[in-house]
């Protein structure tokens, strides 16, 4: 029996929230593996890869994976392993939806690739221990978008900035988390905020962006409607070995899916 399902799903350090008809589900956890697969081979093979915080020569890739990577990462400045979670969660939709997904999305700690036929709701969130935030109304989608998020303060990923939250909408969820990373890495001021999205409007697979910086909110591109929202985070996607009361998560999670979710 078919029907829409919100799935989670664990290998190695990943952790992700699959939502989309069951039948496809599958299709993405197949695809993370395979996609953790080639990561580890590039990783293997050159350990820089894994290390440097600049980009990677795309002709030392030695896949597609790891080269979408280096493209992605290229664009935004930054290190290839910024785009490592997006990546991640967009190889596993795009499985989904060649399978005949034409509703869901892949949550891979907070950064999420979507492909939506009806609106649903993503959740920023930038204050730890806080019930606010508020959310990105977002859909119908033209094919997969990503959006994704970096923070000077929240999870566990490397940021060279202050912000409280980043959050990057773009093309693909790779680009996105590059995009993320390089906004985040840019903000260590208010004043910063006034120049943070200069670099990125010009990048072709742009959509839009919005920084948070003591409570001081930066927008750039075209940007979702924002809604208020409460935040719960025992719902967001953490990994087991964390604590899901206290993890505070990247900074996004989906709050409204427009389904009946079975389980």
């Amino acid at each position: 029996m078919s029907g829409f399902v919100s799935s989670r799903f664990e290998i190695g350090e990943t952790a992700a929230t699959i939502a989309g008809d069951s039948t496809h589900i599958p299709r993405a956890t197949e695809a993370i593996a395979r996609t953790r697969d080639d990561i580890e081979r590039q990783i293997a093979g050159d350990p820089f890869f894994l290390t440097t915080f600049e980009p990677y020569d795309r002709r030392y890739a030695n896949s597609e994976v790891t080269r979408r990577m280096c493209e992605a990462s290229f664009s935004a400045g930054v290190g290839p392993m910024a785009t490592v979670a997006g990546t991640i969660a967009q190889l596993a939709l795009e499985a989904m939806v060649e399978d005949g997904c034409e509703h869901g999305w892949v949550d891979n700690g907070g950064d999420i690739a979507l492909s939506l036929h009806k609106p649903t709701v993503v959740e920023v969130f930038c204050e730890p221990g806080s019930t606010d935030a508020f959310g990105f109304e977002i859909g119908p989608t033209d094919g997969i978008i990503g959006v994704c998020s970096s923070s000077g303060r929240l999870g566990h990923s490397i940021s060279l900035g202050r912000a409280d939250v980043a959050v990057a909408i773009a093309e693909s969820a790779i680009l996105a988390d590059a995009l993320a990373t390089s906004m985040c890495n840019a903000v260590r001021t208010w004043a910063d905020l006034s120049t943070c999205f200069e670099s990125f409007t010009h990048i072709d697979g742009f959509i839009g962006g919005l920084v948070v910086l003591d409570g001081d909110v930066a927008t750039g591109g075209r940007v979702p409607r924002i809604i208020d929202l409460e935040h719960n985070p025992d719902k967001v996607t953490a990994h087991s070995r964390m604590s899901s009361s206290s993890y505070t998560g990247n900074g996004l999670r989906i709050v409204e899916t427009g389904q009946e979710v079975i389980s």
